[in-house]
């Protein structure tokens, strides 16, 4: 069964889910499994430091082989990018579908992504962001409430975020995250008005996310 929404339709894909790109997590495997499944992958950049273990030239070098021929994204802390803006010319130089920002002012980068070609796409977590990003020429916001798990604000809920985003920013899509990992989730962010999940933790408890055995079996043991 597939469902067709703004979401699907705007990264040409068959199902409306999109892999969070979790730092230390979301590699080239793992983004490529999502895609190939009918999602979006998206590899997780972070911070962007080498010293960290990922998200540094060498890490996307990597990560990029291992997604093979595969559609997939690159996701970066936005703030970071202020910092090393040879980043965002690198992940760009790859093609990549589209280039999630998260956390910071997207504007400086925004003509650049969408000039390359890649689809822009933005998190937020409140009206406020929400409305700056589509400013910025956002091509899809993400609505993380505050059950998502790592990176986040604690102020309000998907289930009260997403609609009042979804009013606020007219014909963008809005991608519904934080605590969605089933279709359940799916069909509640549909119901919500949003046009897809973006889905990280459930993603991580999967045989192709980076990161130990260890953290995995936590994870599962946890659900």
């Amino acid at each position: 069964m597939t469902i067709a929404t703004a979401a699907t339709r705007l990264l040409g894909i068959t199902h409306p889910i999109v892999l969070a790109p979790m730092g230390g997590v979301a590699g080239g495997k793992l983004a490529a499994a999502v895609t190939e499944a009918g999602g979006l992958g998206i590899i997780g950049g972070g911070y962007g430091d080498p010293r960290l273990g990922y998200g540094g030239t060498e890490f996307m070098d990597r990560e990029f082989r291992a997604a093979g021929n595969a559609r997939v994204g690159v996701g970066y802390i936005t703030w970071s990018l202020a910092k090393a803006p040879h980043l965002l010319d690198e992940a760009l130089a790859r093609k990549p579908v589209a280039v999630f920002l998260s956390f910071g002012d997207e504007m400086p980068f925004a003509s650049k992504i969408k000039d390359a070609g890649s689809l822009l796409i933005c998190q937020v977590q409140d009206v406020e962001g929400a409305r700056r990003a589509v400013d910025a020429g956002a091509d899809m916001i993400v609505a993380q409430g505050s059950e998502a798990g790592g990176h986040g604000k604690e102020r309000r809920s998907v289930m009260a975020l997403v609609p009042a985003v979804v009013d606020a920013v007219g014909s963008v899509p809005v991608l519904a995250a934080g605590g969605i990992g089933d279709g359940r989730g799916l069909a509640a962010a549909l119901m919500l008005g949003a046009a897809g999940v973006l889905v990280g933790t459930r993603f991580w408890a999967t045989p192709e996310a980076l990161g130990s055995d260890a953290a995995k079996s936590l994870l599962t043991r946890a659900v």
